[in-house]
């Protein structure tokens, strides 16, 4: 008898992002995942108590991908926090459905705006805003959560194909408002 062939838990997440990317979230579950890895089911639940837990696992690796990605535009650009802007707005355009996922579905809920300024990941992002801009940290959080916005709200709409913005118009756009943000903090302090 041959012996069995043991599919990992990470062919498993891979290929149920393969699916969602594909096919968007709802094309994920059991049977969908069984075929695409041409296996039955018992070796996805084999490895993974349940498709929540899958799901949860599938989140994760997504959200590195994300991060990955967040963090080379700011990496390669001459203004690192464009840059990592773009890059948001890129991995929308590209990655539809994992960005729905990451941010337009139950896994973001929860999540707050305001709380973003705080979160541990964006505060050398926010320093790197006040010393561009030599506004205090406040200032520099609130610049932040503008251009936040700003950078959510294209990416939400290229996402769910409601804007066909070229990348030139994007990157102005995300200047301007940088601008006007800093020049309006800046006028607090005369």
């Amino acid at each position: 008898m041959p012996p069995k062939v043991r599919i990992s838990e990470q062919a498993i997440v891979d290929a149920a992002i393969q699916i969602i990317r594909d096919d968007g979230e709802g094309a994920l579950n059991a049977r969908s995942l069984a075929k695409a890895l041409g296996c039955s089911v018992q070796p996805i639940f084999h490895n993974f108590p349940s498709m929540e837990h899958l799901r949860e696992a599938v989140y994760q690796k997504v959200d590195s991908l994300f991060e990955e990605q967040l963090l080379q535009g700011l990496e390669k650009n001459a203004i690192p926090f464009l840059g990592m802007g773009l890059s948001y707005i890129d991995f929308a355009r590209r990655e539809k459905h994992l960005f729905r996922l990451l941010f337009m579905s139950d896994g973001f809920r929860g999540k707050q705006v305001i709380d973003l300024a705080s979160d541990d990941v964006n505060k050398p992002i926010i320093s790197i805003i006040a010393q561009m801009t030599q506004l205090t940290e406040k200032q520099s959080e609130q610049i932040f959560l503008g251009i936040w916005l700003m950078v959510h709200g294209i990416a939400s709409m290229l996402a769910t194909n409601e804007c066909s913005l070229e990348d030139a118009q994007i990157t102005q756009l995300l200047q301007h408002t940088f601008t006007g943000l800093k020049n309006e903090y800046s006028k607090e302090g005369t």
